[in-house]
């Protein structure tokens, strides 16, 4: 991690796009975040151009159209079935969630902007078994979506060398890419064109920066990047044309751990990006903000 006042703080009047959060979402335990509200209102008032927010099981889906009954001004959802959604979702309830949220996605495709957080997550699904599980339901949802035309946000974890699997240690799933890998293999099967996709939160392996941009993938760069250097080395050479903006908040701090962090604080995304790439704020603000308004098809409301 590099010292945060090595990096420059983010400059007054910056516009931005978080084209990943979590707002409105069940609130962590014990927080002291702002309210919902305050935070939506605060983010416009502080430069944001249009917030995107993202569901990850019907639960959430639903909190955000409520939400949204009240606060819709430049501000979207993705519609998401996140793999850890797949791995700790009860039995009993699993089969009835999954068919109402396809049910929704199929049939409301003109409520929402994107599908996803959808994806693999080999941190949470630790064993063989869970991982293959996560690997049948996204495929599921890329089949079943596909001739929908929206964009695809996705999830990608794959597991460090302690969280391989023990009990099959020749399995493929037992490589630092594999996620990576797998989900390139679907992609690829079901032809989905790179360009409508984003690798939400995009964490690497490093070399694979410049690979899936060059492939034409959109990445995303947490808030998170401003603090900690990884998260800052896996973009360091994918060329802005191939960047978006997020925090994964409540999630993703600029320099602190754990769930405390807001949609303004994408602008640390941005500071981020601009040391790393060594250009102008400015510059990275006028093209992520360009970058997410070709890719998520947006309007924004004077």
């Amino acid at each position: 991690m590099l010292k945060k006042k090595n990096i420059p703080v983010p400059e007054d009047n910056l516009k931005f796009i978080d084209v990943h959060c979590h707002l409105p979402f069940p609130r962590p335990k014990n927080d002291q975040l702002p309210s919902d509200k305050e935070q939506y209102l605060s983010y416009f008032k502080m430069g944001g151009q249009f917030l995107i927010t993202s569901s990850i099981d019907m639960n959430t889906l639903n909190i955000i159209i409520n939400f949204m009954k009240k606060f819709d001004k430049n501000f979207g959802f993705t519609c998401g079935w996140a793999p850890q959604t797949v791995t700790y979702t009860p039995k009993t309830k699993y089969n009835s969630e999954w068919r109402n949220w396809i049910d929704y996605i199929q049939n409301n495709s003109e409520k929402y902007l994107g599908i996803g957080e959808i994806g693999l997550d080999f941190h949470h699904a630790k064993t063989l078994e869970k991982r293959n599980d996560q690997i049948k339901e996204f495929r599921k949802i890329i089949e079943l979506t596909k001739e929908l035309n929206k964009p695809y946000i996705l999830h990608v974890r794959n597991a460090a060398k302690h969280e391989f699997d023990k009990q099959h240690p020749e399995h493929r799933f037992n490589k630092e890419d594999a996620a990576n890998k797998t989900i390139l293999n679907i992609l690829k099967e079901f032809n989905i064109e790179p360009k409508k996709v984003m690798w939400h939160c995009f964490s690497g392996p490093a070399e694979y920066g410049k690979t899936l941009s060059d492939q034409g993938f959109m990445l995303s760069v947490p808030s998170s990047a401003y603090g900690f250097e990884r998260w800052r080395k896996v973009t360091k050479f994918s060329p802005l044309e191939s960047l978006l903006t997020e925090t994964d908040s409540y999630y993703q701090h600029p320099f602190k751990r754990g769930p405390i962090n807001v949609p303004s604080n994408v602008k640390y995304s941005i500071s981020a990006i601009a040391y790393s790439h060594k250009v102008s704020q400015q510059l990275v603000s006028e093209k992520t903000i360009e970058n997410a308004i070709d890719f998520f098809n947006l309007e924004i409301e004077s």
